[in-house]
């Protein structure tokens, strides 16, 4: 391997890093779509930001067709959703 080859090898792996710690997080509109999605909910009652244990999700409370109310998180930055609180 040349160096001209090793440098642009080292380049690409220190942009691909960088670009991956500097990834937006989503929209708390992103989060209440994707939980409505995936839980059929009838109505979208609250939606917090919230933080714990360094772990950046929004706390998203819904109500269900049949009338129970559900409460899931959704992590910022995977969009992950979560009965448990993260």
């Amino acid at each position: 391997m040349t160096l001209k080859t090793f440098k642009f090898a080292v380049l690409s792996l220190l942009l691909v890093i960088s670009s991956q710690s500097y990834a937006f997080d989503i929209s708390e509109r992103k989060a209440s779509q994707l939980v409505q999605s995936k839980y059929k909910a009838k109505k979208l009652l609250k939606v917090e930001s919230i933080s714990s244990r360094g772990t950046k999700a929004f706390k998203i409370k819904i109500l269900l067709d049949s009338g129970r109310l559900k409460t899931v998180y959704v992590n910022k930055k995977s969009g992950k959703i979560s009965e448990r609180q993260p």
